[in-house]
């Protein structure tokens, strides 16, 4: 059986959609659909993609938009619709994200050890709450290491929280845990956090990853992981780091990285120190092993992205239509909203998104075709709305 939220997952890193913040969006669409709710695995693309066309027709209802709940409803079920198109047969052909992982893990794993990385066995364990005191992170995974087996009696792997097991991005992020254990198992003392995390991101998830994973794949684990708008700060953490790691991959390539990591902990929070300081290129790293690939998504996830056109829903309706040498009244009615919402709500966008100027009644200028050709090109969503509160009103 397969369940709607892995579907829903898997269709969501496979298409390019708008919202910015993953959370929000799978709270309000809990709303209209029973995420726990399984299909028959012979028929659960058929299934899924029926539903979310329903769920989609409920959610854009006909008539004028005048609020923020039914904007963001109806940019919802433009997402929803994208995603009923996705490739779901990477999904129902496993009957679960663990066995999934069972049979890519070790695809993952050699990878690794094929660009020297020392990985050895990494036991799977999927647990409900992580051990104390591990348990009040939000974290979907994580790698204890001796320490933690000396001092909490944790047995080493990599844990995933079973509410967190999501198809494509559980796949990354076992790849990036797996870089975990080799630096645990040098100087198991020190405290993982910092720049492990971001070489982490770029061994495991990036060079890993693509693996097993198409890069567009990767690439919108990314967009949802590390540039979502309004999430808890750990992700924005995560992401300063892997910047931090992209210079040291830049300067060294993946052999340096590697050699790095097989130094240990002391040795990473050395090379952070190195990088605020300026003076990373002085490290005593070799240099060799560049992945055209990897180079492409680490350019894309640190430098790349565009993460700062995020609006309202209504703002982005507005935002979608606002193409030079339309009137006020033409937005509008092409976005569907209400002139006397939409109105004085354009005129105050044109004014702090940088996105069009104004004239009078009409849109002067104008970069919006120009991001929507960078959004076709690119297959990812620069012009992206927050979810807000599934409460009508709101």
């Amino acid at each position: 059986m397969t369940s709607f939220s892995d579907l829903l997952y898997g269709g969501v890193y496979q298409r390019m959609c708008r919202f910015a913040n993953i959370e929000r969006f799978a709270a309000i669409l809990e709303t209209e659909a029973d995420l726990t709710a399984t299909y028959d695995q012979t028929t659960a693309p058929q299934s899924f993609a029926a539903e979310l066309a329903a769920i989609a027709d409920r959610l854009s209802t006909g008539g004028e938009v005048g609020t923020q709940h039914d904007a963001a409803r109806r940019l919802i079920a433009e997402d929803l619709r994208r995603v009923s198109s996705a490739d779901f047969g990477g999904i129902v052909g496993y009957d679960t994200v663990t066995e999934r992982l069972d049979v890519l893990g070790p695809s993952l794993q050699k990878r690794l050890q094929e660009a020297g990385l020392p990985v050895g066995e990494a036991p799977l364990r999927v647990v409900d709450t992580f051990p104390e005191p591990f348990h009040r992170f939000a974290w979907a995974a994580f790698a204890p290491d001796a320490e933690d087996q000396d001092r909490y009696g944790i047995e080493p792997g990599v844990y995933f929280r079973r509410d967190r097991l999501r198809p494509f991005y559980s796949d990354a992020l076992f790849a990036h845990e797996v870089v975990h254990t080799v630096t645990g198992s040098v100087d198991p003392e020190i405290y993982a956090m910092g720049l492990e995390e971001g070489v982490a991101e770029i061994l495991g998830t990036c060079y890993a990853g693509l693996g097993v994973l198409p890069a567009h794949v990767l690439r919108n684990i990314i967009v949802h992981g590390r540039h979502g708008a309004e999430r808890d700060k750990l992700w924005s953490v995560y992401l300063d780091h892997t910047r931090q790691a992209s210079l040291l991959y830049r300067e060294f390539g993946i052999e340096g990285i590697v050699a790095l990591v097989r130094r240990g902990r002391a040795a990473i929070h050395e090379a952070e120190e190195a990088v605020m300081k300026g003076t990373y290129r002085e490290l005593s790293l070799p240099r060799g092993s560049w992945d055209d690939a990897t180079t492409e998504l680490v350019e894309f996830a640190c430098e790349a992205y565009l993460p700062s056109h995020v609006f309202s829903p209504l703002e982005c309706l507005l935002a979608l239509h606002a193409r030079k040498g339309r009137t006020v009244g033409e937005v509008c009615v092409e976005a569907g909203v209400s002139r006397d919402v939409g109105a004085p709500m354009l005129e105050e966008l044109g004014a702090t998104s940088a996105l069009f100027v104004q004239d009078g009644d009409r849109i002067g200028y104008s970069n919006v075709d120009h991001y929507l050709g960078l959004e076709a090109a690119a297959d990812v969503a620069v012009i992206r709305y927050l979810p807000g509160s599934p409460a009508p009103g709101a």
